[in-house]
């Protein structure tokens, strides 16, 4: 299966991880124990590294659904027992971010494994209005800073904070929802421009 890019440079895969089992699954919903790698796309593959001819896609990994009886639906007819199942997305900033400075962008956990990916808003309202299984699921939205100074900037006793601290907060409060999520977000600067970059003509209103 084909990844979402041609080329990642190394600081955009995380290589050698290795699952035990309940993390990850493949396509036909077999479950996968064995070595895999990661992409900051929010794509995982089999393999400790890419292999065209042998890595397979891996999805977090999910108890079969068990159906519910008919004598049960009947007692419970107001049950909900199928839940719309997230999926990785690969995120760009757009015209207005870029012009704004920053980004909102949504994550979300398995309650019972330790993968994280990245969703759309789409999703994440889905999961807030119980579309997505909120007591199988956690999820989270922050602020992402892309342009600004770098680091932080100090004049005499008025301290301003730069692109990485104020990214490196924002993990920290998401951290109070999805623990672990500083292991996927590792580079504060992702997606970072300088405040001279140039926003390309949108000709085709993608981006409106």
């Amino acid at each position: 299966m084909a990844r979402l890019k041609l080329y990642y440079p190394a600081d955009e895969i995380v290589t050698d991880l290795y699952t035990s089992g309940r993390e990850f699954m493949t396509a036909d919903n077999v479950e996968y124990v064995g070595s895999y790698h990661r992409y900051t796309t929010g794509e995982v593959y089999t393999g400790a590294t890419w292999n065209s001819k042998s890595s397979l896609k891996l999805i977090p990994y999910r108890e079969q659904i068990v159906q519910v009886s008919n004598t049960y639906k009947t007692l419970k007819p107001n049950i909900k027992v199928k839940y719309a199942l997230p999926y990785a997305i690969s995120v760009q900033p757009t015209r207005e971010d870029i012009r704004v400075g920053f980004m909102t962008r949504y994550f979300i956990k398995q309650q019972t494994s330790s993968t994280i990916f990245e969703i759309d808003k789409l999703q994440y309202d889905s999961w807030k209005n119980n579309g997505i299984d909120r007591k199988l699921y956690q999820a989270v939205q922050l602020i992402w800073y892309i342009s600004g100074q770098i680091t932080d900037t100090n004049n005499g006793t008025v301290q301003t904070l730069g692109v990485q601290s104020k990214n490196e907060l924002q993990i920290k409060n998401a951290a109070q929802t999805i623990n672990n999520i500083s292991s996927y977000l590792t580079n504060t600067l992702e997606y970072y421009t300088d405040n001279d970059f140039s926003v390309p003509v949108d000709i085709n209103g993608l981006d409106s």
